[in-house]
């Protein structure tokens, strides 16, 4: 399932909402960014859902703000320089193409998932 936001606080927010009102809801949930999943933990808070006993949160981006949380938000880590070099190979290897019908070049961005604390084993009701 995917929820389309706008990648903010109040993003995050309003697809709680849209989880909240599923009468099967994920035991977990992968955000686009750090702020949208901080949007998610926050409502799910005020609706009394526990992250992560009862869903689980991962965020994109490891933000400064994301080990401050309670509780911590698991995120997957990006080097901000590599993705900036990545993105000038990519724009220069594009300008520099003596045609349109180029085969299609791939990048590889290195991430690493920073496990923190608002991830857990999936408990299913028998």
């Amino acid at each position: 399932m995917v929820i389309v936001g706008d990648h903010t606080l109040e993003g995050g927010m309003a697809a709680f909402d849209q989880i909240y009102s599923l009468a099967t809801r994920p035991t977990a949930v992968i955000c686009s960014n750090d702020k949208t999943a901080i949007g998610i933990m926050r409502k799910a808070y005020e609706c009394g859902v526990g992250i992560p006993s009862d869903m689980s949160v991962v965020g994109f981006d490891d933000i400064r703000l994301a080990q401050y949380m309670i509780p911590p938000l698991t995120t997957v880590q990006m080097s901000q320089t590599q993705l900036a070099k990545l993105a000038f190979q990519a724009l220069l290897s594009e300008t520099k193409s003596e045609s349109n019908t180029q085969k299609q070049q791939e990048y590889a961005l290195t991430t690493n998932l920073i496990l923190r604390r608002s991830t857990a084993l999936a408990c299913f009701a028998k």
